[in-house]
């Protein structure tokens, strides 16, 4: 999941190879304050909103395909800021990864509190947000009871703002439904697989990134939604590796360090 970290990634362009046009890292993901001038000529930019000005967004809007802000419907961070105001709408435990509370999606007043927020990113010009911790809600998930008004929110969205591209983080078991509602798909962590007990960059099984790429694949195909993909590494062997098992897909590709704090830098 991402939460208000600062990330970077410099764009790269298609190569082709063997016939296959390969995935493309023409992401830009920073939810810190990053100079308005070092982010251009992506397909996505994904910032966290209370770091811009409307005047900033509109300048990054010039040089970039579709900017998008940071929210997450599943979770409460303290740093949010409407943290006072959602901190009663929360059900019990916590997520001690990200130190984050989860949001209990069925209560009207926190509704309105999420779309107040998302009317005030979106008036600074925002062309949509990226929506974290939809998986939340899933098979899996804390909060899979609350599925049903995790897709009435989702249709809450589109009426109020009917012109924000919508992407969704996760949650691929519920695509059959939320893709009515969204416009893309990020998935993380495809080809590599975080160990946060042992704080350890590794690759995933191959039989389980197979397993997920045929997932993949197949929704696109049915539903038409174009994939973002987004993996972790601070290795630069790994970070080869990665490319290399990736390079004869055409999905749009980020790739940096798990803390979200720094640019990216590969060793």
């Amino acid at each position: 999941m991402l939460h208000v970290k600062n990330y970077i990634l410099l764009a790269t362009i298609f190569f082709i190879s063997k016939g296959f046009a390969n995935a493309v890292e023409n992401v830009f993901l920073c939810y810190g304050k990053i100079a308005v001038d070092e982010i251009k000529n992506y397909k996505y930019v994904i910032l966290e909103e209370a770091y811009y000005t409307k005047e900033e967004v509109l300048k990054i809007k010039e040089n970039n395909q579709k900017v998008l802000c940071y929210i997450s419907l599943g979770e409460l961070d303290k740093y949010v800021s409407y943290y006072e105001e959602a901190k009663n709408y929360v059900l019990p435990g916590k997520n001690a990864i990200w130190d984050s509370y989860f949001l209990d999606l069925s209560k009207e007043g926190l509704q309105n509190i999420l779309l107040k927020n998302i009317e005030k990113k979106l008036a600074k010009g925002f062309d949509g947000l990226f929506l974290d911790n939809i998986d939340n809600y899933g098979t899996w998930g804390k909060q899979k009871q609350l599925k049903k008004h995790l897709y009435i929110f989702l249709a809450k969205i589109v009426t109020n703002f009917p012109n924000a591209y919508l992407m969704q983080n996760a949650g691929l078991d519920m695509v059959s439904t939320t893709h009515d509602f969204i416009d893309s798909i990020a998935i993380e962590s495809v080809i590599t697989n975080y160990d946060f007990s042992k704080k350890r960059y590794r690759l995933r099984e191959e039989k389980e990134s197979r397993k997920l790429i045929k997932s993949i694949k197949k929704i696109e195909e049915e539903y038409q939604i174009p994939f973002l993909l987004i993996e972790y590494t601070n290795d630069l062997k790994m970070y080869k590796k990665i490319q290399k098992k990736l390079k004869k897909y055409k999905w749009s590709l980020f790739v940096g360090q798990i803390d979200l704090q720094q640019k990216p830098t590969f060793n």
